[in-house]
């Protein structure tokens, strides 16, 4: 079963699936084709992804869920017991939470100064923090932000010079020179990097393993 195949019948994005699979939460079958690497699927990977989804939604933790795959009647009560002490802490805030009252702050930072060190050690959302790129990821944009800006460059040279280049080929003057350098570092180069970051973002988000 293919990657596209997984997502619809897990319910899971792209990315999710390969976190999991690298994480070494779900272990499907690898081929190395081409100098990629090819996961195929069976129906019980896409169980364990499932299964996985569901206890991370419940609040298990990645290292905890290693731990469960490698041994679980040793890893689960555990980690189990450890979930229970992190969502009572959870309920312990929750309920310090409801006995604030906004109507006793003069504004929003005098009832935040109310709610800080409950909440203190609570982590952000997910959709406040800027997510970390994979370290291949990180790759796939900067190889493409380097690749536009050689083939920028190559555009660039005949473009600048009405004889193709010859000039800058046999040397330019100073002022030419300067001035040449500083349209391409100025002007082309920005646009280059800016339309590699985004195509190296999209080919990675696109990208199986």
């Amino acid at each position: 079963m293919k990657m596209k195949e997984v997502c619809t019948a897990s319910g899971l994005t792209e990315r999710a699936v390969r976190f999991y699979v690298q994480e070494g939460l779900a272990a499907p079958d690898a081929q190395r084709r081409g100098g990629r690497t090819w996961l195929d699927f069976s129906p019980a990977d896409v169980e364990r992804l499932k299964a996985i989804a569901t206890l991370r939604r419940a609040g298990f933790t990645v290292e905890e869920l290693r731990a469960m795959t490698k041994d679980f009647p040793q890893a689960a009560p555990e980690a189990a017991f450890a979930l229970r002490r992190r969502l009572r802490e959870r309920l312990d805030a929750y309920e310090r939470v409801c006995q604030s009252d906004p109507a006793l702050a003069e504004g929003l930072e005098d009832y935040a100064a109310q709610l800080r060190g409950d909440v203190a050690r609570e982590p952000l959302p997910a959709a406040d923090r800027a997510r970390s790129p994979l370290p291949w990821e990180r790759w796939v944009e900067w190889g493409s932000m380097a690749l536009a800006a050689w083939l920028g460059f190559r555009l660039y040279v005949p473009l600048y010079s009405p004889l193709g280049g010859l000039l800058f080929s046999l040397g330019m003057n100073p002022v030419n020179t300067l001035l040449f350098l500083m349209l391409f570092l100025a002007v082309v180069l920005p646009i280059c990097l800016a339309l590699g970051s985004r195509f190296g973002k999209w080919l990675a988000s696109h990208l199986d393993f």
